[in-house]
This record gives C-alpha cells, sequence and structure tokens, in this order.
C-alpha cells in the first residue's frame, strides 16, 4: 500500500511538472504572437515554480506592451536583480520607462545611470545628464496646454482625431462589441469613424464608420487627407483577401494605403509601392502642398526600431525612394505618427529622445529644408505615458492627441487642447544683484568694476556700479560664482556666490570697499593706540610682576614659618612621643625589675654596696659579683642607658681623688662591657668626693665607716632608647 502511494505521488508529481511546462511553452506561444493579454494569465501561473530568465522576461514585456507600468517595473527589476549580467541594455531602458510611467523619475534616471557607468558608456552618461537639465528646462515653462478628455471616448482606443471639414475622424476599436478581438489587447481591431464636429459632447454614439470600402475586419489607422479631400492615405494590416498576413515571426506588419473619393464613399483602394511583407510603414500624414508623404517605419537601414521617412509623391502620382530624416530626428528607439502642421512644422512621438516616460511628442522645424534638431512639447500634453497622434489645427493654437495616461476614460483617450504658452526652452538662469558701499561712511559707491568669474576663475564679464552703487549680472543656476568689486583708491573685495535650482532667483552679492587713504589713517591710529596700549600694558605687567613677587616673598615668608611651627610640633609630638614611650619602658622596667627603684628625681639600679680599697680602683670580688645585677637588668632592658657614678672620701687631695674615682667608673664600666653591655649604654664618671653621702668637715670628724659609705659606687639610669644601630 505504501509503495502504491508513492507511486501515486511520484505520478501526479511527473504530471504537474509536464502540465506546467506546457502551460509555459503555450504563454511562450502566445506571447510570439503578440496576444500578450492571454500570456499574463499563463506565466502568472507558473511564476511559484518557474521563474527563469526568459519567463520574467516576457511576463515583463506582456506588461510593458499592455500599459501594465506597476507590474512592468515590479518584474523588470526582479529580472535585474536576479539576472543582471545576462540582461541587455534594452531591458534596463523598459525598466527606466515603467518607472516613468509610475512616477519614479530619480530611481528611473538612477537605474540607466548605474547601467552605463558599470558599462563605462560614459558618453550616453553624460547625455542622460544633459537630458535630464534638459527635461528641468522643459518642466520650468510650467503647463503650456489646456487639456479636455473628449466626450467621444469610451473604455476602449481612440486616437488619432483629425477636424476634416465640419466632421471630426478619428480611429477607434470597433464599436460592435461582437466583432472580432484583437489578442495583442483583447479589444475589438481598430477602424475609422466620423462624427459631427460640433457635436462631440453627445458622445459616440453618433460616430458612423467612414462610408466605402477602407474599414474591414482588420485594423485601420491613423489617416491623413489631401487638401481637395479627395485622396485618403491610411494605416492597415498587411492582409491577403481580407485575411490577416503575418511574417516568419508571426506578426502582422501595417502597411499604407490610398483611397480616393467617388460619389461621397472611398474606394479603389490601392498599396503604396513601398511597403513590404517584412517591416511595417504606417502613421501617414502629407505635407502642406501635398508633394511629400511622411510615415514611420522600422524598416532594415533604419536607426533602429521605428523611424520617420519621407517620399516624394510625384506628379503621375507614383512615388520616389523613402528616405530616412535622419539622425537628428530619429533614434535607436521609437519615431512615430509624424504630422506637418500648416505652418511646415513636423510633430511626432518618440521615445527615444528626452522625455517624461513612454511616448512623449515633439516639434521639428524646417530651416531650408534641413529639419532641426526637435525639442519636447512639455507638460501637460507629455506625460509618463504614451502620447501620441498630435494634430494642430490651422489656428496653431488648438488641436487633439492621445494618451493612455491612467487618468483617462481606459486605454488610449483623445484630448482636445489649446496652447497657452510658447514653447521657450531655457536655462535655469538666477539673477546675482547688488550695492558696493564706502565701508566707513556707508555710502553707495560710483564706478567700481564688479569682475565676474566663474567656478573655474573665468573672467565672463565686468560691470560698473552706477550713481546708486547697483549692479546686476546674469547667472546659470548650481554653479559657484566670485565676484570681485576693485576701485581706485579702494581695496578690492571678493564674495562667492552659489546659485541654486530656484528659476529667476535673486542672489545678493553686496559687498562694501575700504579706502585706502581711511586704512592708513585708521592704521596710524590704530599704531598710536597699540603704542599706548603696549607701554600701559608693560608698566601694567612690571607692577604685577612686583606685586607677584612681593607676594611670592611674603608666601615663602609665610611657608617657612609655617613649615617651621610644623617641624617644631612635630618634634614636640615626637618628643611627647618619645618621652610617653620612656616612661611606658620605665614603668614595665620598674614593674618587673626588682632591681630598680624609682627615687625622687631619679632611676638606680640597685645593688649590694660596691666599695673601693683605699687609694685603690680595682674591684673587688664581691663587688663583680654584685655588678652581675646590674648586666642582667640592663640585658632584659637593651635600650637603657647608665650613669656609673664613683665617688671618694674627702681623704687626699681633690685632683686627686677626681682621677681616682674615674679610674673606679672606667673599672666598673670595662667589667660590665666585657659581660656583654655595649660600652655606648654605659657612662663612667668619677665625681670624687664632690658629692658624699656623709658630709665630713674634716677627715677626723667622720669614722672609717663613714668615709667606706663615701667611697661607693652608684648606677643611675640616664635612657632608655639606646640604639646599636646609631649609638
Amino acid at each position: 500500500m505504501k509503495k502504491t502511494i508513492i507511486l501515486i505521488i511520484t505520478i501526479l508529481g511527473t504530471y504537474g511538472t509536464i502540465w506546467g511546462q506546457h502551460e509555459v511553452d503555450r504563454a511562450n506561444d502566445l506571447f510570439e504572437k503578440a496576444y500578450y493579454t492571454d500570456a499574463i494569465p499563463l506565466y502568472e501561473a507558473a511564476l511559484p515554480k518557474n521563474k527563469s530568465s526568459v519567463l520574467i522576461k516576457n511576463l515583463a514585456d506582456s506588461y510593458y506592451h499592455t500599459f501594465n507600468l506597476n507590474a512592468s517595473a515590479r518584474w523588470y527589476r526582479y529580472l535585474i536583480s536576479n539576472y543582471g549580467e545576462t540582461v541587455n541594455e534594452e531591458y534596463i531602458f523598459r525598466l527606466n520607462q515603467s518607472l516613468k510611467a509610475i512616477g519614479e523619475y530619480k530611481e528611473a534616471e538612477k537605474v540607466l545611470g548605474d547601467y552605463y557607468s558599470k558599462e563605462r558608456q560614459t558618453d550616453k552618461l553624460l547625455q542622460l545628464r544633459q537630458s535630464s537639465t534638459y527635461l528641468d528646462n522643459v518642466k520650468a515653462i510650467g503647463e503650456r496646454y489646456t487639456i479636455e478628455n473628449s466626450a467621444l471616448n469610451t473604455d476602449t482606443s481612440e486616437f488619432g482625431a483629425m477636424p476634416i471639414g465640419n466632421e471630426i475622424w478619428y480611429t477607434a476599436a470597433h464599436k460592435n462589441s461582437k466583432s472580432k478581438t484583437y489578442r495583442w489587447n483583447n479589444q475589438q481591431y481598430l477602424d475609422i469613424y466620423t462624427h459631427p464636429l460640433e457635436k462631440q459632447m453627445l458622445g459616440d454614439s453618433l460616430s458612423s464608420e467612414l462610408p466605402g470600402q477602407v474599414n474591414t475586419p482588420l485594423h485601420e489607422g491613423t489617416f491623413t487627407l489631401s487638401s481637395d479631400r479627395k485622396t485618403l492615405y491610411f494605416t492597415r494590416n498587411n492582409s491577403i483577401n481580407g485575411k490577416r498576413k503575418t511574417d516568419d515571426r508571426k506578426i502582422s506588419n501595417l502597411k499604407i494605403y490610398r483611397a480616393t473619393l467617388e460619389n461621397d464613399e472611398w474606394k479603389h483602394i490601392t498599396e503604396l509601392p513601398f511597403n513590404s511583407d517584412e517591416y511595417s510603414n504606417e502613421h501617414p500624414t502629407l505635407s502642406t502642398d501635398g508633394t511629400k508623404l511622411y510615415f514611420s517605419s522600422d524598416r532594415p537601414g533604419g536607426f533602429g526600431s521605428f523611424d520617420i521617412y519621407e517620399v516624394t509623391i510625384q506628379s503621375d502620382d507614383s512615388y520616389g525612394a523613402p528616405i530616412n530624416l535622419g539622425a537628428l530626428i530619429n533614434t535607436d528607439k521609437k519615431e512615430q505618427f509624424p504630422f506637418i502642421s500648416s505652418d511646415g512644422a513636423l510633430y511626432f512621438s518618440s521615445n527615444g529622445h528626452p522625455g517624461f516616460g513612454l511616448l512623449d511628442v515633439f516639434i521639428s522645424k524646417s530651416d531650408n529644408g534641413v529639419w532641426q534638431h526637435p525639442d519636447n512639447l512639455g507638460l501637460p500634453v507629455n506625460s509618463g505615458y504614451d502620447d501620441f497622434s498630435y494634430v494642430l489645427n490651422n489656428d496653431g493654437k488648438t488641436g487633439y492627441f492621445a494618451s493612455n495616461r491612467p487618468t483617462g476614460k481606459g486605454s488610449d483617450d483623445i484630448y482636445k487642447f489649446t496652447v497657452t504658452k510658447e514653447l521657450t526652452i531655457e536655462n535655469c538662469k538666477q539673477y546675482i544683484t547688488g550695492t558696493i558701499t564706502d565701508r566707513t561712511t556707508t555710502l553707495p559707491l560710483a564706478g567700481v568694476n564688479v569682475l565676474y568669474l566663474d567656478n573655474a576663475n573665468n573672467h565672463i564679464m565686468t560691470v560698473t556700479t552706477k550713481e546708486d552703487g547697483a549692479f546686476s549680472l546674469d547667472a546659470d543656476c548650481e554653479t559657484a560664482y566670485t565676484l570681485k568689486a576693485e576701485k581706485a583708491g579702494y581695496e578690492s573685495n571678493m564674495r562667492i556666490v552659489i546659485t541654486d535650482k530656484v528659476r529667476s532667483a535673486t542672489k545678493d552679492a553686496s559687498m562694501d570697499l575700504y579706502s585706502i587713504t581711511e586704512r592708513e589713517k585708521t592704521q596710524a591710529i590704530a599704531k598710536q593706540k597699540k603704542l599706548a596700549e603696549e607701554k600701559a600694558r608693560a608698566e601694567a605687567l612690571a607692577i604685577k610682576k612686583l606685586e607677584e613677587e612681593k607676594k611670592a616673598k611674603q608666601l615663602l615668608a609665610q611657608r617657612t614659618v609655617e613649615e617651621k611651627e610644623r617641624k617644631e610640633k612635630e618634634r614636640l609630638q615626637e618628643k611627647v612621643r618619645a618621652e610617653q614611650a620612656v616612661a611606658k619602658k620605665i614603668e614595665n622596667a620598674l614593674a618587673s625589675e626588682t632591681a630598680l627603684f624609682k627615687e625622687t628625681d631619679r632611676t638606680i639600679i640597685k645593688t649590694e654596696e660596691i666599695h673601693f680599697d683605699y687609694s685603690l680602683w680595682y674591684l673587688r670580688r664581691e663587688s663583680r659579683e654584685r655588678l652581675k645585677t646590674v648586666i642582667d637588668v640592663m640585658k632584659n632592658n637593651p635600650g637603657m642607658i647608665i650613669e656609673i657614678g664613683t665617688h671618694t672620701d674627702i681623704r687626699g687631695n681633690g685632683k686627686y681623688n677626681k682621677e681616682l674615682s674615674q679610674k673606679r667608673a672606667d673599672s666598673a664600666k670595662e667589667f660590665l662591657v666585657k659581660n656583654g653591655i655595649e660600652s655606648g649604654r654605659i657612662v663612667s664618671k668619677g665625681y670624687g668626693e664632690s658629692k658624699p653621702i656623709v658630709k665630713c668637715a674634716t677627715e677626723q670628724d667622720c669614722t672609717e665607716e663613714d668615709h667606706e659609705w663615701n667611697r661607693r659606687c652608684e648606677f643611675v639610669v640616664i635612657g632608655w632608647d639606646y640604639d646599636s644601630k646609631n649609638p
């Protein structure tokens, strides 16, 4: 069962692919026959599974040829975005035209500009920029016409209107809804109709087919009539026995035919001899004298697509060889719908000359038989869509044209127009004006030469100011100019003026000039003022310097005092801290050392009595033992400094006693040092008989015991902060 389902899905998928390709093949066949309206839905149906470049091209072209320009722009964008490297210039141009039609002019110009830049076609890029400027100049005229949609129009095609006597003749889709349709756009084939000129407002219900044999089931279109109204030239499909004849591309080309009037009917239809089955001839028009026939043709040898030709009508009603009107008139795009006005001007439609989109109407005038460069007729006759079949009445002011612009009633519509402005195409101009004045007096200066330089510093012209100091110059838009004002006795002045795109705008370039005499006077005054200012400034600087020096000295003195005070404060604080530390050491030592005693004004290391033999300084045995107490205390308190003070009795002279006591002190010190006490921690001092414990007036006043008490050795703590590294 599972295999069966897979087989069915496979068959259906294969069938869908085959069916889809079949529809694309059908669409391609219709496209080749120019049946664009029928081809579009088939291409659209195939899009989800097929977006090949060929399909997208054909779909975009189908929309383009049926004037759905929004859709054509969409698919040309897609084509170029996805297949840009394989897309030729023709499709870039069609996107450009589609974008113009829908009002996207900036994008339209960018599309072409980017392509020309990429292809390095600098000549075409320059031409594009010139065309843009040209169209800006045409638009600047404003609307040259009043136009009115004709009451003859319907939702199908009407165009080619021309007043003939008291009638208006025009081309329109066959008004019989049952007649055969043309599959290009699924409208009826075209015929030539007449209508009472004064009854146009009643609509096409009064219109009737041109009497005679001109109209057939095929296309009959634009026409022209001889001045005697007895010879008619018109356009018709190539046919055999009333049936459309196609070329190798399955296209039915157009031919020009002639008919003559007989008993108020057009008969004797004959094909003109320069027609061909391989290309089209269309849109005939006659010169004012009837000796030349102008028409449009895509025959070989032209400049591209459709060109306008002229052919001489001989006196025996034969025709000369068609002559191309040349490169000034014809381009590599389409030139169609020629019309020669009563004053001999040539009007035609083209999408190759600078235009607003698709076909625009142009005018060319003849100068001694040479057609001059054509000009765009401007707005609102021209639009983003096809504007064509322009016919100017003999009054030179009114006429008819046709357009398929979306604001019409449908397809191609006839419009009546009236010319309200002359076709004067000028480059954008502005005006540079100003007044030159004296800078000091502000009064206007006459006789000032104002030199006019362009942005390349080229001298264009010179103007001279009048009594009121005013000047005026013409200038191009969007250009930078340098203006230089000069007058004897004055300094020159310059000003740069940049113009913009606003036409006829005025830019101010007023300037003032400075009198050389006034300048010199002002400079002299300024120099004196400067010298005075410099002197005053120097004096002020000197005073300021003295004040600053005084302030600096005061500040230095103040800082010196402050520094001294700070150091003294720090010294006192350090002294207090040191004293506090010593006091703490003493306190701790007194608490821990039983040999230490605090007397009224001193701290002593108390040992058993150390005495010396009479007149000797050597330590007794018991004295050395007793000195170990001093050694222990000093080792327990490594910062302690002591004074060994030795004393004698009064016996002997003072000098001898002094020396003896010093020897006794040194002997004690020596013993301490030998036992590990640093010399720097011991001060040995002999006091002799100067400080007795027992005062003896004479030797006999004291006992031997009293004298022995006076011969003593004392250990007084004189410091607590000994530093062995910095003794």
